[in-house]
């Protein structure tokens, strides 16, 4: 059993999803394994406060697509649903396809994690980051 550090990160905030430890198998997992299983592991911890795990969900794993139409409007915010709490499933397909689009980037061991079938070997005490990409004003 190998334990694995994920911190979320969303620039220019602080409010986001908690550092989670994952606990696997063995040295050797996807990407896609260890998404699906830190974003369990982030509603769980978070799940008790619905509204605050939406909102640190939605931060992490908005879409480009919806975070144009809203800047359309000229403003963006979080979507304002009920604050009910979230399905493990539909999260992580969320968070999948968030990755496949380039929403957020994983890095280990010092490089970024491009595919979500791309296996990573963890290392005691290595942690791994998803970084949620903002783009800058302007651009």
């Amino acid at each position: 059993m190998v334990d694995v550090e994920v911190r979320s990160r969303v620039t220019g905030t602080s409010d986001g999803l908690p550092p989670v430890l994952v606990r696997l198998a063995g040295e050797s997992t996807t990407a896609r394994e260890l998404i699906r299983r830190a974003v369990e592991e982030q509603i769980r911890l978070t799940g008790a406060d619905a509204s605050r795990c939406r909102r640190a969900l939605d931060r992490q794993f908005l879409s480009d697509d919806d975070l144009r139409a809203q800047a359309a409007t000229g403003v963006i915010r979080m979507p304002s649903r009920p604050p009910s709490p979230p399905d493990a499933g539909a999260e992580v397909a969320r968070a999948h396809r968030a990755f496949s689009r380039g929403t957020f980037v994983m890095f280990h061991g010092g490089r970024q994690v491009a595919e979500l079938d791309e296996e990573i070997t963890v290392r005691l005490g290595e942690p791994v980051v998803f970084l949620r990409l903002v783009a800058l004003v302007g651009g």
